[in-house]
């Protein structure tokens, strides 16, 4: 459906003075996507009310610059926002004092903590770590507890600015690979430098259901409850359905077509290269996990891949990388999204 330009439905909303988002809020998500699909002037509007990126970091950030330059930060080191801060996002709430959780490659981890502290964050070292953060960052994975391990996770740096609180997790992999590992779908969302993406988006913002993922570590069923007293039904099995995004071995990737993907920024940054990254779900009867085969290497950062994707992604990926001319990102993502896109209509399982 669209909208006349003489509607009285977009007069009203043309109307400057009227507060719209006093109306958005009791709008569900699927009727906000609804009405956003009406018109241009309609999506702008409720694009830059409910899901405005730099309304949710300038609290910890200070400034719209200092926003545009976290995001900056982010474009050169793939650096993730999840968490919490990402449901929120979508979910379009605050939770009174939640940290902000951002997720880093482990090469590339300097490149955020050098963020944070310039932007004048103290590091709060634990005391297993090193009192300055840069010295801690070299220190082996091979020193963590088996829970880190088990879950991606390389170090968890805390840092600390008035109230203000932002844990950088550093995968010892991927970012992914941890976020993957959450213990339910309903916190696996993320937002990169150009785009906000949930991954489960019917089940955690139409059904209000949340996945139990089986993933090792201490307070996976308290952090289980949490989101069963913020109104998210736990569920333990996933679907027998192709269609459906908890399918069970269903290919998925960052982007597909079970996706919600916002874009959140105009600026000209380097291409978000999340969506070469995907998965599946598994269950053997008992327990439910996300499973990947592999990982592939894309300008010095690694990519998840499901089992029976990795071969042609490959090729691609070699290909792009030998390339090295403009766009080349932007063409190995459509090559991908193409060669997964023919998978999933043949109704493969991996």
């Amino acid at each position: 459906m669209s909208l006349s330009p003489n509607s009285a439905a977009l007069r009203f909303f043309n109307m400057s003075i009227f507060p719209h988002d006093a109306l958005f809020v009791h709008l569900s998500a699927q009727d906000l996507v609804r009405l956003m699909r009406t018109s241009r002037r309609i999506y702008m509007l409720i694009h830059n009310v409910c899901f405005n990126i730099t309304r949710i970091l300038v609290p910890f950030f200070g400034t719209d610059a200092e926003v545009a330059r976290f995001q900056r930060m982010q474009a050169e080191t793939g650096t993730l926002i999840s968490g919490s801060t990402a449901l929120q996002f979508f979910n379009r709430i605050t939770y009174p004092g939640s940290d902000l959780d951002i997720y880093a490659h482990r090469p590339k981890a300097e490149g955020p903590v050098q963020f944070l502290l310039k932007n004048g964050y103290t590091f709060l070292a634990r005391k297993s770590q090193k009192p300055n953060a840069l010295q801690q960052l070299p220190f082996s994975v091979a020193e963590k507890g088996p829970s880190y391990l088990g879950r991606g996770i390389s170090d968890v740096l805390d840092f600390q600015k008035g109230d203000k609180k932002v844990q950088l997790i550093i995968g010892a992999l991927t970012p992914m690979e941890t976020i993957l590992s959450f213990h339910t779908t309903c916190v696996m969302n993320i937002i990169s430098h150009t785009s906000a993406y949930a991954l489960y988006p019917r089940s955690t913002f139409i059904d209000n259901k949340a996945l139990i993922i089986e993933t090792v570590g201490a307070g996976q069923e308290a952090g289980r409850q949490k989101y069963a007293e913020r109104g998210w039904e736990l569920i333990h099995w996933p679907s027998v359905s192709h269609r459906s995004e908890i399918g069970v071995r269903v290919l998925r990737w960052v982007g597909d077509r079970f996706t919600w993907k916002i874009p959140i920024s105009n600026a000209h940054l380097d291409m978000d290269m999340s969506p070469l990254t995907s998965w599946s779900i598994d269950c053997d009867g008992v327990k439910t996990k996300t499973r990947w085969s592999h990982s592939v290497a894309y300008q010095d950062r690694e990519y998840l891949l499901a089992d029976g994707d990795p071969y042609a992604i490959g090729d691609f990926v070699g290909n792009a990388e030998c390339l090295q001319e403009p766009g080349a990102g932007n063409k190995l993502l459509r090559l991908v999204a193409k060669h997964r896109e023919t998978l999933a209509s043949h109704e493969m399982y991996f």
